[in-house]
């Protein structure tokens, strides 16, 4: 009996476990699949124009919706995100592009500069799409400036050889990424890179030797030092000590002197020399302190970083001080004493990929290679004609994102010096492309006589503009232009210059620095603003973090 019931017993565990295993397999269990941590999703393809012929662009991939970002010190831990700028990468020679991405909501853009068409695309990217999504585009060219003998560059940038990220070869490829036709390679008291950036010269793209002199402090000099000036178009840089390994000590300024003696020994070489970033929101040894000190310089970088003529994004001033509506003003003083000196724009990228660049993207915007950008108008591209035009003004200053803006006066192109008829009548010309909406605004255009504002145009939210107005001149002086676009959109030109009868008695031969000039080397002093800014702020664009989110609230 015992026996029976063992085998009972028996006969009914293999029933259930044969039942188990017929389920299982059935039913087969799910396994986990093993995700390498480095395996994420892809968004690949390749950029080409509008005839199929491949194009090196940059691509851009930011978070949506944008929020607030933390900025990060040192190894101190934050809460929150501290870059809305996922990625930033240049497809290849030909073409092609891939770039990583999170499973969210991103916004892709892919950019060649204000010339062509502009991709903006919002993708939601699952999870676990790991075998790529192909994302391919064509790219048309909307405007050939090259055509009417304009050529954009950026006019200030640095590579490893000094407190850059990248070689020289990379940035050369960047450049043409975002569609620049020459460039300078301004390395803080370094010229080490220059061999190999000279090597990137190709038909279509000229480089262009230059050095940041970035002056220190002596023991006898004023604190932080005496400013940064570019120099370029040269042979060997220039310093105080430009045979000290250590590159930060090769400008140690006693006094203003030797800011002038940089000045002179550029000079002596052919080269052009520039103030850069004159104004800061914090007391450093980049901020200019030689103002009414020195002569003959060449340029003043009026644009570093955001639009002039708008509120800050530089969270750190209290004041909310644009540095560059600054620099303006202080380049409309000088052009108001006579002097022809151009005014010029400059990226200072020391990161072609955006990761450490500034801001950190609370709308889609950073600095980046040739953002902002100077158009020179050479004629035929080279690199003589380049000097020549930046020596000259004939310039126009724009963002990555345009507009672009042609401006005449009698047929006169910036730089120019027009000898206007006895009646004094003069006809003024403006024409804005762009390659995204402009700014339905009054003030989408304005001309500046001697400093003040004498006409504006009305804009609307077309992609191009065109006008003309005829005014009476009855003095010397100078005219420029400048547009406005959605946030950051903006341009500015280098003026006319108009001599009326008796004529040859405006622009001096002598360099003549404003009465107030001296005042600007003490912090937080500067040149009167006698301009309003423009009608675009960058928390108004429909691209901030505050916008996006309230229209997500509307929806």
């Amino acid at each position: 009996m015992t026996t029976q019931k063992i085998n009972i017993k028996n006969l009914l565990l293999f029933a259930v476990i044969f039942i188990i295993v017929t389920v299982s397999n059935l039913f087969p269990q799910k396994k986990e699949i093993l995700i390498p941590k480095t395996s994420q999703q892809v968004i690949y393809g390749k950029i080409t124009d509008q005839n199929g012929k491949p194009l090196i662009a940059q691509v851009q991939v930011w978070y949506y919706p944008l929020t607030k970002v933390v900025m990060a010190f040192g190894d101190k831990k934050v809460d929150g995100r501290t870059d809305n700028l996922i990625q930033m990468k240049y497809s290849t020679k030909d073409g092609y592009y891939s770039v990583k991405v999170p499973a969210d909501t991103i916004v892709l853009i892919i950019t060649k500069g204000p010339e062509w068409l502009l991709v903006k695309e919002k993708l939601v990217i699952r999870e676990k799409e790991f075998n790529g999504i192909e994302y391919n585009v064509s790219l048309k060219r909307l405007y050939d400036l090259s055509k009417l003998g304009w050529f954009s560059g950026d006019a200030h940038h640095h590579s490893i050889y000094s407190d850059g990220h990248q070689d020289p070869s990379e940035i050369a490829h960047a450049m043409k990424g975002v569609g620049l036709s020459w460039g300078m390679l301004t390395d803080h008291n370094s010229d080490t890179g220059k061999k190999e950036w000279l090597g990137n010269k190709t038909q279509d793209f000229i480089p262009i030797a230059g050095c940041e002199i970035s002056t220190e402090a002596s023991t006898t000099s004023i604190e932080n030092g005496y400013g940064h000036l570019n120099q370029a178009f040269i042979e060997k840089m220039n310093g105080k000590n430009v045979g000290n390994p250590n590159i930060w000590a090769r400008a140690i300024f006693d006094d203003s002197k030797d800011v002038q003696n940089m000045i002179d020994l550029t000079h002596q070489q052919n080269g052009l020399i520039a103030v850069n970033h004159p104004f800061q929101a914090w007391d450093w040894a980049g901020r200019y302190k030689s103002w009414g000190k020195v002569k003959n310089l060449d340029a003043i970088e009026v644009w570093n970083g955001e639009p002039p003529h708008s509120f800050t994004y530089n969270d750190w001033d209290t004041a909310h001080t644009n540095i560059n509506t600054l620099a303006v003003h202080s380049w409309f003083s000088y052009l108001n004493e006579g002097n022809k000196i151009s005014g010029i724009a400059g990226s200072d990228c020391h990161d072609i990929y955006g990761t450490t660049s500034y801001p950190k993207g609370e709308h889609y915007w950073t600095i980046t290679t040739g953002n902002p950008r100077t158009y020179a108008y050479c004629g035929k591209l080279s690199e003589s004609n380049i000097k020549s035009a930046i020596k000259k003004g004939n310039l126009f200053l724009t963002s990555n994102f345009g507009p672009l803006l042609l401006f005449t006066i009698n047929g006169e192109t910036p730089g120019d010096v027009l000898k206007a008829t006895r009646d004094g009548k003069i006809k003024i010309g403006v024409n804005v492309l762009a390659n995204q909406q402009l700014l339905k605004s009054e003030d989408g255009v304005r001309i500046i006589y001697n400093g003040k504002i004498i006409k504006k145009f009305t804009t609307d939210t077309s992609y191009t503009y065109r006008d003309s107005t005829t005014i009476i001149m009855d003095k010397d002086g100078w005219i420029l232009a400048e547009a406005f676009g959605q946030w950051p959109m903006y341009s500015i030109t280098n003026p006319v210059f108009i001599d009326v009868p008796p004529y040859g008695d405006f622009i001096k031969n002598k360099w003549a620095d404003p009465v107030e000039a001296t005042k600007w080397n003490q912090f937080r002093q500067h040149p009167e603003i006698n301009l309003l800014n423009g009608p675009t702020s960058w928390k108004d664009t429909k691209d901030s973090a505050i916008n996006i989110k309230t229209k997500q609230q509307h929806n």
